[in-house]
């Protein structure tokens, strides 16, 4: 990979990008808890840039990675949609991890969900393909560029299904990275809430076995979430419970709050919409990586956004079909993705390498 930022110039983009996707625009209060918490715990380091050190150490060409998206947040009204948010930035963290990093993204999903993420993938620029096949999609014997491919992978509700396949997953295609983002966690005793303090575990496969079970084989592990009730968030565990409404105690009758206490992860990246964090990591790691067309830009996550209305996928906060995210239109998307980019052209125009000055 060819460096074209220096350190201090990464530095400085990653905290900016950090800050960007942690913005409370939603004005629900809990973003700046699990912000100053997560990066407590990376010790001051942008929870971006160390998102970007594990994924770069971690995954190498041909290596498998598993990224966890898709919640069907209203399973009585629209049992086999997803909210919007979450598919777009395990899109995008997909694109650059296979374009900058040459790994090979398999999606996991509800079962019912896989028909749904196939449009919102294609939209962004991806063939899809069963995960056995992914190898050959790397091929340029015949003189063409490699084709950026993915497969979708969908699990069932059943907890012992779920940790049956998700073990045999791991053992058969051994993933360099688990990676999860706007997906709900379990608590001890099995239950997955949202942000509200409902029980949503009825209408979920379980991803948690995927990470405890990747923790166990030494594979590394990143979780993206919003509101303190997704898979990583048990990371801070104490924040959530001291600081965030429902954190401690729930409105399901394990009364344990909607904090998960199963599964952690290496590294922990919140952002005010799970999508922004997808956003912020996958542009760092292309400017890590130094491939900026790797980046997200308007034009490709205009089409994303769009193809949720192929898909089906609402807006949790309205519960309609539309090209946004978390009761954010899709100019304001857009925006936050202009501002990342502008952030990182700034950085190089400061902090170019010397020979790529």
């Amino acid at each position: 990979m060819k460096k074209i930022i220096t350190d201090e110039g990464l530095f400085n983009v990653a905290d900016t990008i950090d800050r960007l996707i942690n913005v409370d625009i939603s004005a629900r209060g809990a973003i700046g808890v699990l912000f100053e918490a997560a990066r407590a715990q990376s010790g001051g380091k942008p929870m971006c840039l160390a998102a970007v050190e594990l994924l770069k150490k971690a995954i190498k060409p041909g290596d498998y990675v598993f990224i966890t998206t898709g919640w069907a947040e209203q399973p009585s009204n629209i049992p086999d949609k997803s909210e919007t948010d979450g598919p777009a930035g395990a899109a995008a963290l997909a694109r650059a991890i296979r374009l900058t990093l040459g790994g090979l993204p398999v999606i996991l999903t509800d079962d019912y969900l896989v028909e749904g993420m196939k449009p919102v993938m294609t939209a962004a620029g991806f063939h899809v393909t069963a995960p056995e096949q992914l190898p050959k999609s790397l091929s340029t014997e015949l003189g063409f560029a490699c084709c950026p491919t993915l497969a979708i992978v969908g699990l069932p509700v059943d907890v012992e299904e779920d940790r049956r396949m998700e073990s045999e997953l791991l053992d058969r295609y051994r993933p360099s990275c688990c990676i999860s983002i706007e997906r709900g966690g379990m608590n001890r005793y099995g239950r997955i809430h949202g942000m509200g303090g409902y029980d949503f575990s009825g209408s979920q496969a379980k991803m948690d076995f995927l990470f405890t079970g990747a923790a166990e084989r030494g594979i590394a592990t990143l979780g993206i979430g919003d509101g303190g009730n997704e898979i990583g968030m048990a990371n801070i565990e104490a924040a959530i419970r001291g600081k965030i409404r429902n954190g401690d105690r729930c409105k399901c009758p394990c009364q344990s709050g909607i904090v998960p206490d199963f599964a952690k992860v290496d590294v922990l990246v919140t952002a005010t919409i799970s999508n922004w964090g997808g956003y912020g990591v996958a542009s760092l790691l292309a400017l890590a990586g130094g491939k900026p067309d790797a980046m997200c830009n308007e034009e490709l996550e205009a089409r994303v956004l769009n193809s949720y209305l192929l898909a089906g996928f609402h807006d949790t906060i309205s519960s309609c079909v539309a090209p946004s995210a978390d009761g954010c239109e899709a100019a304001v998307q857009l925006a936050v993705i202009t501002l990342i980019r502008k952030s990182i052209f700034m950085g190089l125009s400061h902090f170019p390498v010397p020979d790529c000055e």
